[in-house]
């Protein structure tokens, strides 16, 4: 049987697409794989496992596509793959370029360029945020003007990078004048005063096959030593329904599209969803093991099979009563020197997941995007409340401020900087 060429687009290394067991998501047998890396990922792979390696800056965009007279050079590709966000742009020009099938450069535009992508939800009939492209500060006044406070952020941006909330007209002429701190094209948007939620899905043909909703217990607008990031699995209710109700409207204006989604909404006091923005990669931090905790699915493995024209994995719940919930958090610890390191590790069942992003040097890996932080640790328990207790515990526990091991007896202290 004719294996099929598979190009996968890549910043975190070949150890990043296998199985528990450690066998590649992508099959030797049935593949041939040519792998555009960082030049400090090249070695990853088993000889068996990789047809070719090409070497590029996959942290830049434009980078990645100084590859494809290399790739042109080479066998005929069948299909085009990449899992993370600065990568499914270049992905979608890759698949243009040799035509291959899959997500073309338009519709992948739709996930990245945020006034794109409000437009086309609006236009669906989402709620969105008052919004409008700009080239600079001073043309968000009306805006401002109108709503009091507004948010500025890069159209293609991701995470918190060179985001602005502003709340007078001074900040606006001092952005006038520092810049923005980000090149390109801006959006504002009304800000809206609600609470931070996300909903990560299994999709297929517009449709979720599997989701869980989640919501932010801490969103800053920059991240700073002694800061933390958490999310909790939303509980059974009301707002667990809003939620995915919003998420199923939200994906029938796609129904072209089959893979994963992370979707970030601000459910309002009134309990109304808005739609802030969507990608079509996993969403980071601790949302790959909580979902494969409640569903038994890799989010990674499924965005790749989507991809590649193929069925994606079938969910199937799996809540025992008292693990049933789940959070995750990453930490910004104020004194390193007194933080755990990765020779440690902390003794409870309930801890789903420790991942460590800062090496024991100091040094923070390349393809971290969500933190810059020390580590991020996914926990589950029976409820949010003892969700939130528990990753309280492993905080206190990674900055040093907590016993040795996990004691569930032990008095959890005092969360050291800012407050949430």
């Amino acid at each position: 049987m004719k294996r099929e060429h598979v190009l996968l687009l890549d910043r975190w290394g070949y150890d990043a697409y296998r199985h528990p067991d450690g066998r590649p998501y992508l099959d030797p047998d049935r593949y041939d794989v040519t792998l555009v890396t960082l030049p400090e990922k090249a070695h990853e792979h088993r000889p068996d496992e990789v047809y070719r390696v090409v070497t590029a800056d996959t942290s830049h965009s434009a980078h990645v596509l100084r590859a494809l007279p290399e790739i042109r050079g080479g066998p005929p590709v069948d299909r085009v793959a990449a899992v993370t966000e600065r990568l499914l742009v270049p992905a979608a020009a890759f698949r243009e370029a040799l035509g291959v099938p899959g997500l073309d450069l338009t519709r992948t535009t739709l996930f990245r360029h945020k006034v794109l992508m409000k437009r086309h939800m609006a236009a669906g009939g989402v709620r969105t945020p008052e919004f409008t492209g700009i080239s600079g500060p001073a043309e968000a006044a009306p805006l401002l003007e109108k709503h009091g406070r507004i948010i500025l952020k890069p159209v293609d941006g991701w995470a918190a990078r060179g985001v602005h909330r502003v709340t007078s007209p001074a900040e606006l002429r001092r952005l006038e004048r520092t810049g923005l701190g980000h090149e390109g094209p801006y959006e504002a948007e009304e800000f809206i005063d609600g609470t931070p939620c996300h909903i990560d899905s299994v999709v297929r043909a517009g449709r979720p096959t599997a989701a869980m909703a989640s919501r932010y217990l801490d969103l800053l607008p920059t991240l700073a030593a002694g800061d933390q990031r958490r999310s909790v699995a939303v509980g059974e209710g009301r707002s667990r329904e809003t939620l995915l109700a919003f998420n199923r409207q939200v994906l029938a204006t796609m129904p072209w599209f089959s893979g994963v989604t992370h979707l970030e909404v601000f459910l309002e006091p009134s309990g109304t969803p808005v739609f802030c923005e969507i990608a079509a990669r996993p969403g980071g931090a601790g949302v790959i093991p909580s979902f494969r905790h409640r569903f038994g699915v890799d989010l990674r493995l499924a965005a790749l099979l989507g991809q590649l024209g193929l069925p994606l994995p079938r969910p199937h719940e799996r809540r025992p009563a008292d693990r049933g919930a789940t959070g995750w958090l990453v930490s910004y610890p104020t004194d390193p020197a007194r933080c755990r390191t990765p020779a440690e590790h902390p003794d409870a069942d309930w801890l789903i997941q420790l991942t460590w992003l800062t090496d024991p040097d100091g040094s923070t890996p390349p393809a971290v995007v969500t933190a810059r932080g020390l580590a991020a640790a996914t926990v589950c328990g029976p409820d949010q409340e003892t969700v939130t207790e528990r990753l309280a515990r492993v905080r206190a526990w990674l900055t040093g401020h907590g016993p040795a091991r996990l004691d569930p007896t032990a008095a959890v202290p005092a969360h050291e900087g800012r407050p949430a």
